[in-house]
């Protein structure tokens, strides 16, 4: 596990999400698992209950023979990357080097059991969307609920920045919802990303987290991993935030046609027209707007 980036989540919050992720990861995969630290995060970060149980592969760039007096949460490292500097012959440029023991290695050399997406009730199925004037990759992911990569493979794109008025790209969607309705993807799931939390999506859709967990069946809201789907909505809407609903969406403090165009995928020419608009500078609070 290679956990640096932590975007303000308190030490016992990233001490539990990595304790979750650990166990799940070792769970899945009968493997043993190894935490991947520079020095600071070993000492500062990780408590005592994750080195009792997971080995260390330290990164630090100085003496590593003076580091037994160094208190961490470890007591020992099995690996340390010593350097990022290192030349190997047959590779232009530089790269990691590391310095191994034995009990690096595996004690299981078994393969790993196909581990299948829990969530696996979803009947895919796919529309067209012919790109329009002004369009991109990222705002046409963005108003169906998808990513840009996914956009990628499955209309074998070469050029991600290069679309065309009048192009059709092929949008999966999501149907049988509930058993009933057939929605596109923007309204009903969302692929996780990585350094996705459930708060992040929750605000970007206008649910809360507790609507996700419970429409997900979801057992710890600490734990959602790149590729997993998730409902966003139910088909009969009746969760989602009132700010938006029923394809309009009431102005709040600080918006500005420009930053609503941004959240929806759409431009502010097309705005402006669909509502008539005739200062774009010009919205106040509580104004509804079409989207």
């Amino acid at each position: 596990m290679d956990y640096e980036v932590f975007g303000g989540v308190s030490v016992e919050e990233s001490n539990n999400i990595a304790q979750v992720f650990l166990e799940t990861v070792r769970r899945l995969t009968n493997k043993d698992i190894i935490v991947y630290s520079d020095l600071s995060n070993a000492r500062d970060r990780f408590n005592r209950n994750i080195a009792n149980n997971y080995e260390l592969w330290l990164a630090y760039y100085g003496d590593y023979n003076d580091l037994t007096n160094v208190e961490t949460s470890w007591d020992r490292w099995i690996g340390i990357q010593y350097t990022d500097r290192g030349i190997v012959s047959g590779i232009r440029g530089n790269v990691d080097r590391d310095l191994y023991t034995e009990s690096i290695f595996l004690s299981d050399t078994g393969t790993i059991p196909n581990i299948d997406n829990p969530v696996t009730d979803f009947n895919t199925q796919d529309t067209t969307y012919t790109v329009q004037r002004g369009d991109t990759l990222y705002s046409i992911a963005r108003r169906f609920g998808t990513t840009v990569q996914e956009l990628v493979d499955i209309n074998n794109i070469s050029n991600p920045n290069l679309i065309f008025p009048g192009q059709v790209l092929r949008i999966l969607t999501n149907s049988t919802v509930n058993g009933s309705e057939t929605r596109g993807t923007g309204d009903i799931i969302y692929t996780v990303q990585r350094g996705n939390t459930l708060s992040q999506i929750a605000n970007t859709y206008g649910v809360t987290v507790s609507h996700i967990v419970e429409i997900n069946d979801i057992e710890n809201p600490n734990l959602i991993f790149p590729g997993e789907k998730l409902r966003i909505t139910e088909s009969n809407n009746q969760n989602l935030n009132p700010v938006v609903q029923n394809n309009f969406y009431t102005v709040q403090r600080g918006d500005t046609l420009s930053s609503i165009a941004r959240r929806y995928g759409v431009t502010v020419r097309y705005l402006v027209n669909l509502n008539g608009i005739t200062n774009p500078n010009l919205i106040y609070v509580g104004q509804v707007l079409k989207i």
